[in-house]
């Protein structure tokens, strides 16, 4: 199938591709079928109405376009977007300079400052704007920072609030049910019993060893203090394999696409576990040697995705990569997505936004 998509593609002459790159980018700007007189008064050099109409027709024969009813016009089908990114991604080591003025513009406005404690969602939030569309950033691994202390803060009789803080200034928390009723000084003393054994540890280390050993004597502060080692697994694990930021949902909610509930609760499904996403674009991202990987509709290994285009990247920060994606329509704007996230690629890395010229 994929030998007979390319010869299929090799046959395409200058005409059939610049009729189906004007079809992409006309649905792309309006969400509708287009038609062949929009094409028409799109392209500069526009052939006859009758040239341009046998052009389509083809098109459609090639599995390039699909139309939806006999009146209405073309969409571009999954091999019609696929042609279109391809073409687009081997232009794009000089195609990359050009970005907007406006996009410029926006990535040095709303880059967010060089070790924030907040930089993995204020990177999320300038590749939402840069993208409009719905962006994720996963931080890199955290497997070599290490535990500076853990502090539990009784909130009734039965639950406290764990706080554990890393050596690389993170705080993270996570309300405790102690599964049994424990004076504020026993808590504390099970704290201290817990972050003793944490100290220093990294989080790989806790990944791959369980909690080094309670005290063997049974008592009310040694109990307390498993019960927080329960919770201290779970907290780490979320963790270990980076924090998962995105942005843009509500923006991609209005478009037209999701008048149908069915993507809808697909994208909602994927959306609503880190685990998963952190998962889903780590398989991905192995998955493509290119820049940027693109996966559109049913060539998405990922069945929940199969009404979507996602595009993949890598961000190397200080601590280590992390993982970028946007995640929309199969209409999404491409090229501007490959700008955002080139431009996210050096800030992230700690480049001003101009030093993609």
């Amino acid at each position: 199938m994929i030998e007979q998509d390319r010869q299929m593609r090799s046959r395409l002459d200058s005409r059939s591709v610049a009729v189906l790159d004007a079809v992409v980018r006309l649905h792309g700007e309006t969400g509708r079928p287009v038609s062949s007189s929009l094409v028409a008064r799109f392209l500069p050099r526009s052939p006859s109405p009758a040239t341009l109409r046998a052009v389509m027709k083809r098109l459609e024969e090639g599995g390039f376009l699909v139309q939806p009813h006999t009146s209405a016009g073309r969409l571009p089908t999954d091999a019609g977007y696929r042609l279109f990114v391809d073409r687009l991604r081997s232009s794009w080591p000089l195609r990359r300079h050009d970005v907007p003025a406006q996009m410029m513009e926006t990535a040095r406005r709303a880059a967010p400052a060089p070790g924030g404690q907040d930089r993995i969602r204020d990177l999320a939030r300038l590749l939402g704007l840069l993208t409009r569309n719905i962006s994720i950033v996963v931080g890199p691994s955290l497997d070599g920072v290490g535990v500076e202390r853990l502090e539990c803060f009784p909130r009734s009789s039965d639950r406290a609030l764990m706080v554990l803080i890393l050596n690389n200034g993170q705080v993270r928390t996570r309300l405790v049910d102690l599964q049994g009723d424990f004076p504020a000084a026993v808590v504390a003393e099970a704290a201290g019993i817990l972050g003793r054994r944490l100290r220093g540890r990294t989080l790989g280390q806790l990944r791959r060893e369980p909690v080094p050993a309670l005290d063997l004597v049974r008592t009310p502060a040694t109990r307390c203090a498993a019960r927080l080692a329960a919770d201290s697994r779970v907290l780490l694990e979320d963790l270990e394999s980076g924090e998962v930021e995105m942005d843009g949902v509500g923006r991609v909610l209005e478009e037209p696409e999701f008048q149908d509930t069915e993507p809808l609760k697909a994208l909602i499904r994927f959306l609503e576990s880190p685990r998963a996403i952190r998962s889903a674009l780590n398989r991905l991202y192995r998955s493509d040697s290119e820049p940027f990987g693109v996966w559109i509709g049913r060539e998405n290994p990922l069945s929940s995705l199969k009404r979507f285009t996602v595009i993949t990247g890598s961000v190397d920060m200080q601590e280590g990569r992390g993982l970028l994606a946007v995640l929309g329509p199969r209409r999404l704007p491409y090229q501007r997505t490959f700008q955002g996230l080139e431009l996210l690629r050096r800030i992230g890395g700690g480049l001003e936004p101009d030093a993609l010229h």
